[in-house]
């Protein structure tokens, strides 16, 4: 029998936030941020490289600090435009070389915000305390949850403080791991988590012959950076003395061919949603809209990008007999204005909507209680 949530709890950047990971505003300026790496790492290394092309193509060759970078969804968006085309971007960045420079920023995204979280859990401050009494009751058995994310801050959460480690993303992933380098199968028992990740996550791989997704648990994320970023992509980083940095070359679990990589809706505004995993795990989100009683936003601001899935919410909304029951808990300035933008897409009726602009506290807390996401 299909899983049938009653509550459906979307998350946004705001809700990594208490996990110590950057708003949308900063991550420009983290992902720039290596003061405290090796110099000789793969992150230096990865930074000196798109530091490079942003100067070139966005600076006139001259030096840019992050707060003169354009959006990254500029960025993303003119790669991919000319990249997905096989077209030039300027004379000196070729259809594969772009390649390069997305791969270059999409595995130091993956490594910057596993960078980000393990610095706050070695030094949790409030957010991240009042954070973990949200996982500790969070009710998996009655909750779905919808990530916009591409971090695993609700896995790990779940993971830590309830020992729930079999994760349904609803897309059909297999579970992997990693050893000695390899990718075999492997079985998890026990309690699921059902989460969605329509824009993709930092501990899936793909396979470009068979089309599988696989899931490797959240601690593996560094073996998905090395098998996304390869020998061959470091050539176009490193000069001939530089020092090799290590990569991983797997074969497919299912297939065996060697053809891993991975499929992310970027920060872009021509997201990349027609893959496979993506189209499923719409689906199964699209099934979960449709028998939840309450839709919970959680540190999502509902940003003009995503129209994709505000098309799905307002269908939804209108097509069903019984209307759900909407919560938004936001925080931070713009707080207000999340609030607005929620009460002119949905409507207002009156009991059914419920408002938090103090992000997540005990009046929160509270009521998710009350609905049941989360246990007493």
């Amino acid at each position: 029998m299909a899983f049938s949530p009653g509550n459906l709890l979307v998350v946004g950047a705001g809700f990594s936030f208490n996990a110590g990971l950057p708003l949308a505003s900063e991550f420009t300026s983290r992902l720039l941020e290596v003061s405290n790496l090796r110099l000789d790492g793969p992150s230096n290394a990865q930074v000196r490289f798109i530091r490079t092309f942003v100067d070139q193509v966005f600076g006139e060759g001259a030096e840019r600090a992050a707060d003169q970078w354009p959006e990254l969804e500029d960025i993303f968006t003119l790669i991919d435009l000319s990249a997905n085309t096989g077209h030039h971007l300027g004379p000196k960045y070729s259809a594969s070389q772009l390649r390069v420079v997305r791969r270059a920023i999409i595995v130091r995204m993956i490594r910057m915000l596993s960078q980000e979280y393990k610095r706050v859990q070695r030094k949790p401050d409030a957010k991240w305390k009042l954070l973990e009494q949200f996982f500790e009751r969070f009710d998996a058995a009655s909750t779905a949850v919808l990530s916009m994310n591409w971090d695993t801050v609700f896995e790990q959460g779940i993971a830590r403080t309830q020992n729930i480690r079999r994760f349904d993303y609803g897309c059909d992933a297999s579970s992997v791991a990693f050893r000695k380098g390899l990718l075999s199968t492997r079985l998890e028992r026990g309690e699921t988590l059902r989460i969605l990740k329509p824009h993709g996550s930092t501990n899936w791989l793909y396979c470009d012959a068979c089309r599988e997704t696989f899931w490797v648990t959240p601690s593996e994320t560094e073996q998905v950076a090395q098998t996304l970023f390869r020998s061959r992509d470091w050539d176009e980083l490193l000069n001939k003395k530089a020092r090799r940095l290590a990569t991983l070359t797997p074969h497919c679990p299912h297939c065996e061919a060697d053809s891993l990589g991975t499929r992310f809706a970027t920060f872009s505004y021509r997201k990349a949603l027609d893959f496979p995993m993506h189209a499923a795990s719409w689906r199964t989100a699209e099934r979960h809209l449709k028998r939840s009683f309450d839709w919970v936003f959680l540190g999502y601001s509902m940003p003009a990008a995503d129209f994709e899935f505000k098309n799905l919410l307002k269908r939804v909304q209108l097509t069903e007999g019984e209307r759900p029951k909407i919560t938004v808990i936001t925080g931070g300035s713009d707080a207000d204005a999340t609030v607005t933008r929620f009460k002119k897409f949905f409507g207002e009726t009156s009991g059914q909507r419920t408002y938090f602009t103090e992000g997540l506290n005990l009046a929160a807390l509270k009521h998710l209680q009350d609905i049941q996401v989360l246990r007493a």
